[in-house]
């Protein structure tokens, strides 16, 4: 197979993961589940490694490859068991009365995604991915996805959706930065990772104490605590 052909393969499995991303998230913003939030994220993280995979093989990019796998091992495995655990002790399974229904959340999303498609339609970059790997969907999708994370953040009041919201940007965030530098090094996806770990430990300590003291996870008692 040709550098060309393999290239034409890595942009096609980078649009189609794309939309997948794009799908996913809109799936995220419409549930009322936090276990089903929690593992459509980790869908939505292998698809995110997947395609960088798939453009690092097609452009022999050593480095693309083993940040896929870091991602895919961490944020895509690692992280949402944790958050699956910590959610194991927590009385609540859904979102109760979100600021934002399930209906309303859905069109919002899909608002977004339109909004981000018009937004970046010009600053489309000329110069393929990779040196021959031509993704134009990849940056609106990561815009989108962005947007649709902190839709998340800012319309639910469990702190595990807030915490899941946050892995929905963080996705936008990683494909963003693929799609403007062409490639991730290592060492970004690295202390992006470490910063994410950091976060979930910090979450499991703090969903620990609000089990024991308010019996919830609902962020509205921490709201409650301000003077």
């Amino acid at each position: 197979m040709t550098f060309t052909a393999t290239a034409l393969n890595a942009a096609q499995l980078l649009e189609a993961c794309s939309a997948g991303i794009v799908l996913v998230g809109i799936l995220i913003a419409g549930t009322r589940s936090i276990g089903r939030a929690i593992w459509l994220v980790a869908l939505q993280t292998i698809l995110l490694a997947v395609a960088v995979a798939g453009v690092g093989v097609a452009t022999h990019s050593g480095h693309l490859v083993a940040g896929s796998l870091l991602t895919l091992a961490t944020r895509g495995f690692l992280v949402p068991l944790a958050l699956a655990r910590i959610l194991r002790g927590s009385p609540v399974r859904r979102e109760g009365s979100p600021y934002l229904g399930p209906r309303a959340s859905l069109i919002a999303a899909v608002a977004i995604i339109f909004v981000s498609a018009m937004a970046v339609d010009g600053a489309t970059l000329s110069r393929s991915l990779g040196g021959g790997v031509n993704a134009p969907s990849a940056m609106p999708a990561s815009v989108a996805e962005m947007l649709t994370g902190l839709l998340i953040v800012m319309t639910r009041r469990k702190a595990l959706s807030m915490v899941v919201g946050l892995l929905v940007f963080e996705n936008g965030l990683a494909l963003t930065a693929f799609s403007f530098t062409y490639g991730m090094p290592i060492v970004v996806e690295l202390g992006a990772t470490f910063d994410l770990l950091m976060v979930v430990v910090v979450v499991r300590v703090y969903a620990r104490r609000m089990l024991t003291v308010f019996g919830s996870l609902s962020a509205d008692q921490l709201r409650n605590l301000r003077g």
